[in-house]
C-alpha cells in the first residue's frame, strides 16, 4: 500500500537497530511509489556501515529525497564510501 501524503520523518534518537533500519530502507528501495522528501535520522548510533549501504540504495532511487540529516551516527569510513 502506497501512502501518498507522507513526505517527512524524524526518527532521531530511535533505537530500531541495523536490522530494522535495513527494513525499513529496503522496503522503501522497492517502494518507488513513496513520496518521502525528508529524514532526520539524526543520533541514531545504530546506522552503520551495514545500513549505510542499503540507505545508499534507497536514496540512489529515490526521486523526491531532498534532505537527509546524518549526524552523530556510527556510519565511519565504509559506510560513507556507500
Amino acid at each position: 500500500r502506497v501512502n501518498g501524503v507522507l513526505k517527512s520523518i524524524v526518527l532521531s534518537g530511535n533505537e530500531l537497530g541495523a536490522e530494522g533500519w535495513c527494513a525499513i530502507f529496503a522496503a522503501l528501495r522497492d517502494n518507488k511509489e513513496n513520496k518521502i522528501e525528508s529524514w532526520d535520522l539524526s543520533g541514531q548510533i545504530s546506522i552503520n556501515a551495514e545500513v549505510a549501504k542499503v540507505l545508499a540504495e534507497y536514496v540512489s532511487v529515490s526521486g523526491v529525497l531532498t534532505e537527509l540529516r546524518l549526524g552523530a551516527n556510527k556510519i565511519g569510513d565504509e559506510g560513507a564510501k556507500a
